[in-house]
């Protein structure tokens, strides 16, 4: 099956382009900055890699119709929440025009088995109730979030005017070794670079009450794939682990783990602008479609410490 994957030089976009090819798919993988290639770990051979801009339709529709691709994962976006404050136009051209754009185009060059939009739970806003289930409203409460809502949307209006095969996955945290810009790898980043130093060190944090859904990497691309194959368009499915751990909980791991130590320090810089207290998925939805996670925080914790102490510097 030959699939086109957007976004497939970020952090779920590499480890879901070699799970891929793994498979032995022809995957198509974009990226957007040259830069994105010589990130450690972005797969090599197997991947035919295009640049593309999320923001020229243009763009978008010359390669579609060049690839003519089976299947879509459309993970492209701009995908953090800081930036999304700072710049929340810039973040709507890409997350919902680019959207826009690309569904047009698939309009005129449908892949046979469909595409899978990569959602996100921050769409959920402050929940009114734990586990958060997918019938509850979207009430998002930042621009990233108000982005991957309306994203959604567009995804289940294509789906039911156009006879378009969409499948939203409700992506909640998602990290593992490498990722860069999530509270475990900074942290972790942290602590290995007081580690080099030999001596007691401090681990800078933000808000440590918040608690959050989050599965490692190596399962949420099984998930993906799970979903892609089984999901409908009429349904939303989150993809997460079904457990909730507060932020402390992952500094104190990390603490624990380090090799000299290390002082916990609050720094009011890393606060940011609105926080959701917690989130945690009823991912019942996917369990019933074949899947259960295999890697418990405990192990992604220490597997992103250990990938951490062996790179000279964040990439």
């Amino acid at each position: 099956m030959r699939i086109l994957i957007t976004g497939a030089s970020g952090f779920i976009g590499r480890h879901l382009s070699t799970f891929s090819t793994s498979l032995g798919h022809d995957v198509v993988g974009t990226y957007l900055a040259q830069g994105e290639l010589s990130v450690r770990g972005v797969p090599g051979s197997g991947v035919d890699w295009r640049h593309l801009s999320m923001q020229d339709p243009g763009e978008i529709e010359s390669l579609v119709r060049e690839v003519r691709p089976d299947a879509v994962f459309h993970l492209a976006a701009q995908a953090y929440a800081k930036k999304a404050w700072a710049d929340p136009l810039d973040t709507f051209r890409t997350n919902v025009l680019g959207t826009i754009s690309l569904y047009e185009t698939l309009r005129k060059y449908p892949p046979q088995k469909g595409t899978l939009v990569a959602a996100s739970a921050s769409a959920y806003g402050v929940p009114p109730q734990l586990p958060i289930t997918e019938d509850l409203p979207l009430n998002p409460t930042n621009p990233y979030g108000v982005s991957k809502a309306s994203q959604e949307m567009l995804s289940l209006q294509y789906a039911l005017n156009y006879d378009l095969r969409i499948v939203r996955a409700r992506l909640f945290g998602t990290t593992g070794p490498g990722k860069t810009g999530d509270a475990l790898n900074d942290f972790a980043v942290q602590v290995a670079e007081v580690e080099r130093t030999g001596r007691p060190g401090q681990l800078r944090v933000g808000n440590l009450e918040s608690r959050r859904d989050i599965s490692d990497i190596r399962d949420v691309v099984r998930a993906l794939w799970i979903l892609f194959e089984r999901g409908t368009p009429a349904e939303p499915v989150n993809v997460g682990a079904g457990r909730d751990f507060s932020i402390r909980w992952i500094a104190e791991r990390l603490k624990g783990l380090a090799r000299v130590p290390i002082e916990i320090v609050a720094d009011p810089a890393l606060m940011r602008p609105t926080d959701e207290p917690a989130n945690r998925a009823n991912i019942s939805r996917l369990t019933r479609l074949g899947y259960s996670p295999e890697f418990p925080l405990e192990r992604t914790v220490e597997d992103a410490l250990n990938y951490w102490r062996e790179a000279p510097t964040p990439e």
